[in-house]
């Protein structure tokens, strides 16, 4: 061999050396390990620098075939495609397996492989490349997962699912109760949500919405009417996020929606019984109120006259005692229709409440015609009725208050016209009077009252008494509320209906209503001292109190004061009072639960409050007006509303309590509808603090028994 072909030669040797080198620092440096068979697929060689990983020694790999390799996990018709491939020679590419490995833990394999032929075209074996895929293939399998998770919660959930393009074109629309809306969910695909019909929203509703996407902000509980396609109309409430890509760049909307049109219609349901009388759909006091006060602005402005006619049916407890009480809402309800038809269309009937109805008589011309229609009314009522067979009679008895000779505030006329009804039945009834100076009389005994009353807590003369209250479930009890009663040296027991609005309307509520507070927690933490269960006490709030000023400062002092813990305080407040002034009733109250207290609404159901207004306030309890639970479960009306005021108690995770349960059927209807406490006669009536402090004891002593 010449030198010339020596350093050929010897060059060609560093190259294949230099190669050689390359080779393997790839195959030892890579994720990937490398792998060689002979012609009957029996490995030769398997390096890499994961080639561990599968636990199990490479080298008791080498003159098996992959079939022969311990672990593996194949059916046999994988095994059969893929010794197919190898048989025709042919190259594959990420065949994966699972392979067991020796502490019983198991890892994913991905393989790919090629022929090897000689110059000659002769098939010499397999050469190839493998890598662990455990990671990936438990994060698909996590992602699979995760959208079955999530396919089932779309369509079992009662919202659906949907999401828009960068243009807010639906591109998804999924869930359990599309077909709720009545509409096809395809024909939404490609369209802007106000491009589909049928949505019925103000043009302002619009431009705020689209204000809102095209500056990419979330929104939440947008609430629209829907026509769907059958002809129904729903209430739809859509709430959605924009979604951004990783650089930023907006990719549209996700978001959900559902169909709120059962709670809506209940809504408005309760709504409509706030203003008007369950029984016989005429306006209630709180409507009446309401229209009253519109009059006198009106009368006011325009100089006009008006009228407030009080009627009072005369001796109606004897017919409720002796037909019942389903004769005795029949007569209301014929009463109720007798009344419309005595008066133009223009005037107002209300119900006020058992067998009270009050009419407002405006744009009056002549004085004497407020007679003329008096005297009709009596004249209706007095018709007889038919009821069980039989024929009966009832008469009334009717107060007049004029505006402005008489009152020119709705509390003045309101009052003057009682005080004529009540002088109606003193002159024998089935009369009317009009209000005059002379029938004031009554007014000296409401000073002497008022003097009374001034005195009363300098003298010691209020008791603070206390209801129970009960838990539907475990029958134990829960808490208690604190009733304010007076024994008057002179009249006895003054009756809390008697004094409260005198109190209320005098002022005099914000000193009394501090004492009830101080006396009731001071007494908790009395009975709490003795070793008896803590107990939640509930005292009420007057509407004076509650616009009080120093009302956080006064509840933050006694709480100090008696060392009761906040948690054991609780709050009653009525309807009406948050609702005269929404923001500040909210400001008031979130103020107040930062102190650690409950906060409830007394008599709820007889305001007017609504849903979206209700979930505003830091509420934790919602106290069902015994009105509606005292014909239960006979009242078809209260009947529905109770369980409309459950079902809305419920959707914002309040507590119910159902006041005035007297009777055992009362208790089972109000259980069955999964109300969750009740407070009445039924199990305890209100009794002072050491009657109280026995039936606790009591209790006690059962449960340990």
């Amino acid at each position: 061999m010449s030198s010339k072909e020596l350093v050929e030669n010897k060059k060609l040797v560093e190259a294949l050396r230099e190669s050689d080198g390359r080779f393997r620092d790839l195959i030892e440096l890579t994720s990937d390990w490398y792998w060689e068979q002979d012609e009957n697929f029996r490995f030769t060689l398997m390096s890499g620098g994961v080639r561990d990983s599968t636990g199990h020694d490479q080298r008791d790999n080498l003159g098996k075939t992959r079939r022969e390799l311990p672990g593996i996990e194949l059916s046999e018709q994988e095994w059969g495609a893929h010794q197919a491939v190898l048989e025709a020679h042919q190259p594959f590419h990420d065949f994966t397996y699972r392979r067991i490995k020796p502490d019983g833990s198991s890892v994913y394999i991905l393989i790919s492989g090629r022929p090897i032929v000689d110059v000659r075209g002769k098939f010499k074996g397999y050469r190839g490349i493998g890598k662990d895929v455990t990671k990936r293939m438990e994060s698909e399998r996590a992602l699979r997962e995760s959208e079955a998770r999530f396919r089932d919660l779309n369509e079992l959930s009662s919202d659906w699912y949907w999401e828009q393009d960068e243009n807010f074109r639906f591109t998804h629309l999924s869930g359990g109760i599309l077909d709720k809306a009545a509409s096809r969910p395809e024909n939404s695909i490609g369209k802007t949500r106000w491009e589909l019909p049928n949505i019925i929203m103000s043009d302002e509703e619009w431009a705020a919405h689209k204000a809102t996407v095209y500056a990419h902000q979330p929104f939440y509980d947008l609430t629209f009417k829907r026509m769907g396609d059958d002809g129904s109309l729903h209430y739809v409430q859509i709430s959605g996020r924009p979604v951004f890509n990783e650089q930023g760049r907006f990719n549209g909307y996700r978001g959900i929606a559902k169909d709120i049109t059962d709670r809506i219609v209940a809504e408005e349901r309760i709504q409509y019984l706030a203003y008007h009388d369950g029984l016989t759909t005429l306006p209630n006091r709180a409507s009446f109120s309401q229209i009253l006060n519109h009059g006198i602005n009106h009368a006011r402005r325009y100089n006009k006259g008006m009228a407030v006619l009080f009627i009072d049916l005369d001796r109606f407890k004897n017919i409720n005692d002796t037909l019942g009480h389903e004769a005795g809402d029949a007569l209301l309800q014929e009463v109720g229709k007798r009344l419309k038809n005595s008066v133009r269309q223009s005037d107002t009937v209300a119900r006020l409440g058992g067998d009270e109805f009050v009419i407002l008589l405006e744009e009056l011309s002549e004085p004497g015609r407020v007679a003329t229609v008096a005297g009709k009314i009596l004249s209706a009522i007095i018709k007889p009725f038919q009821m069980l067979g039989q024929e009966f009679r009832v008469t009334a008895s009717i107060g007049i208050s004029i505006y402005p000779e008489d009152g020119q505030d709705e509390q003045t006329l309101m009052k003057k016209a009682d005080i004529a009804m009540y002088h109606a039945k003193e002159e024998g009834k089935n009369n009317f009077q009009f209000h005059s100076e002379r029938m004031d009389t009554h007014s000296f005994e409401r000073l002497a009252l008022e003097s009374s009353l001034r005195r009363a807590l300098e003298r010691n003369e209020f008791q603070v008494h206390y209801q129970a209250k009960m838990d539907f479930a475990t029958g134990q009890m829960t808490g208690m509320e604190a009733l304010i009663r007076w024994q008057h040296p002179d009249l006895g027991m003054v009756s809390p209906v008697q004094f409260i609005p005198l109190a209320e309307e005098t002022g005099l509520i914000v000193p009394i209503g501090k004492w009830v507070l101080r006396t009731a927690c001071l007494q908790n933490k009395a009975w709490q001292k003795e070793g008896l269960p803590p107990l939640t006490v509930a005292v009420n709030l007057s509407a004076r109190q509650f616009a009080d000023e120093n009302l956080f400062a006064d509840v933050t002092s006694i709480l100090n004061e008696t060392g009761l813990n906040a948690a054991f305080l609780e709050l009653e407040i009525t309807e009406s009072m948050i609702m005269h002034n929404v923001d500040k009733a909210v400001q008031t109250l979130t103020k107040l639960k930062t102190l650690g207290i409950r906060v409830s609404i007394d008599d709820f159901g007889t305001g007017y409050s609504s849903l979206s207004n209700l979930k505003r306030f830091p509420i934790d309890t919602l106290k069902i007006d015994r009105s509606f639970i005292r014909d239960l479960p006979g009242d078809s009306e209260d009947k529905a509303i109770t369980r409309a005021i459950i079902a809305m108690g419920k959707s914002l995770n309040m507590t119910l309590i159902a006041e005035g349960v007297e009777t055992q059927e009362q208790a089972d209807f109000l259980r069955t509808h999964a109300c969750d406490q009740f407070q009445g006669y039924y199990f305890s009536r209100p009794v002072d603090k050491d009657k109280f402090g026995e039936l606790l004891r009591s209790r006690v002593h059962e449960t340990s028994a």
